[in-house]
């Protein structure tokens, strides 16, 4: 059996999709430590894996991040994304190997495992010479003659009008915008001892890697000549089903609903970019007086806090949370900020979305729910209830967007992605 050591970045939508992976590898039998925040103890102590905590002068949570999101929205334009790379994900790498480098030396892996933004492990991988596997919890992030850069929220194009808009857009985006960003990813490598790279530092979590785990299908990921041969579509990483959460007492109303005829609409603010006055807020007050159930979730704040029980229109159920494994299989509508997890899980259930997040990487997610014909993206940060309202009477009235969905479902159906997952990093492990 392999000795399995995983690292993620510390939020909930980077650490939930390796629940069912760390849980399926050592049902079967394997070693599994994980590195990750502090706060996520009890969720990866359930999977059977040993839990390894951050210390507390490089550990973080959604709350912290969300912090740092604020912060970095007071910058102007693209210094915000700037400053989110430097602060999130560069600086501070350096704690995080040095802790993942002690580990290692006790625990000795066979493979490291990471989700795609955790570098960090990539580069114990690299320095210590052991197999590396990354999964993807956002869409592709990869360099390419058919795509706009990501983070632009642009469809791909392969004519040669699109791709002669790829090259200038691609080599302004690496060799100018994010240059200095690029010198210092390549200064914290050298900081410890490993060479600088002259490929473009986005790119390492896929070049890095020896295997790459695409956690999606191919209709729901833009189509690149030149995708690396290392990169493997598994199919959506859902986490495992609920079992200790309560229902509330109204949720027999989702099943009276959906019997009567009616559509249960399932609204979400996600679980970093949480300000309900951006989404929440405005898409109930959008269907507060549509014959329909809302069923609403504010990602952590109190529902009291977010709209008092008073101000609630008679339609709507809100809760922190709501687990989308017993939900999504009753509802007819997501609306989301776009958070690629809960977009994935949405499809792979057949429902369509209406869409509304630019933030961290929602634009690119939402750019694909309009792509694949399977929603409608907002393209705003901040829609209005009129206009949240315009998109949900359109997707609910126009069945393209349902079958869609549901062309989309079957596809998802078709792949395990755990148990790809599990195949890849033991092959690994392995050498093979």
């Amino acid at each position: 059996m392999a000795r399995i050591l995983m690292g993620t970045m510390p939020t909930t939508g980077h650490v939930r999709p390796g629940l069912g992976i760390a849980h399926a590898l050592v049902a079967a039998g394997h070693e599994v430590s994980w590195y990750t925040g502090s706060g996520y103890g009890d969720m990866i102590r359930e999977t059977g894996a040993t839990f390894l905590p951050m210390s507390p002068g490089v550990d973080l949570d959604d709350d912290a991040v969300q912090q740092l999101a604020i912060t970095a929205a007071r910058k102007p334009g693209l210094n915000a994304v700037r400053w989110g790379l430097l602060n999130l994900f560069l600086i501070p790498i350096p704690g995080w190997f040095a802790e993942l480098d002690e580990i290692a030396k006790r625990f000795q892996p066979d493979v490291v495992v990471v989700d795609h933004g955790f570098v960090a492990g990539l580069f114990l991988a690299e320095k210590r010479s052991i197999p590396s596997v990354a999964f993807s919890s956002t869409p592709l992030a990869l360099s390419s003659v058919d795509t706009a850069p990501f983070g632009m929220g642009y469809a791909p194009s392969a004519s040669a009008a699109g791709k002669a808009r790829n090259r200038v857009l691609n080599a302004s985006v690496q060799r100018v915008v994010f240059a200095n960003e690029h010198r210092a990813a390549n200064e914290v490598r050298q900081s410890l001892g490993l060479r600088a790279l002259p490929s473009f530092f986005l790119n390492w979590h896929v070049e890095l890697a020896t295997r790459y785990l695409a956690a999606t299908i191919p209709e729901f990921e833009y189509p690149r000549s030149d995708l690396p041969g290392h990169v493997q579509f598994i199919g959506a990483l859902i986490p495992p089903s609920t079992t200790n959460w309560t229902p509330p007492a109204w949720w027999p109303d989702v099943a009276a609903i959906r019997e009567s005829g009616r559509p249960v609409i399932v609204v979400t603010q996600g679980s970093v970019a949480r300000e309900p006055r951006k989404l929440l807020l405005p898409a109930i007050q959008a269907l507060a007086t549509e014959d329909v159930l809302i069923v609403a979730t504010t990602g952590g704040p109190d529902p009291e806090l977010v709209l008092p029980r008073s101000r609630r229109p008679a339609n709507l159920r809100l809760e922190r949370f709501v687990p989308f494994d017993k939900l999504l299989p009753q509802a007819d509508l997501m609306v989301t900020n776009g958070g690629y997890g809960g977009v994935q899980q949405a499809l792979a259930a057949g429902v369509p979305l209406v869409v509304a997040g630019q933030t961290e990487d929602k634009m690119e997610a939402n750019a694909r729910v309009a792509w694949s014909r399977v929603g409608i993206s907002l393209a705003n940060d901040h829609p209005s209830p009129k206009q949240i309202a315009h998109a949900v009477d359109t997707v609910l009235t126009d069945p393209r967007y349902w079958y869609r969905a549901r062309e989309l479902a079957q596809s998802y159906g078709r792949l395990d992605a755990t148990a790809l997952a599990v195949e890849a990093i033991t092959a690994a492990a392995a050498g093979r």
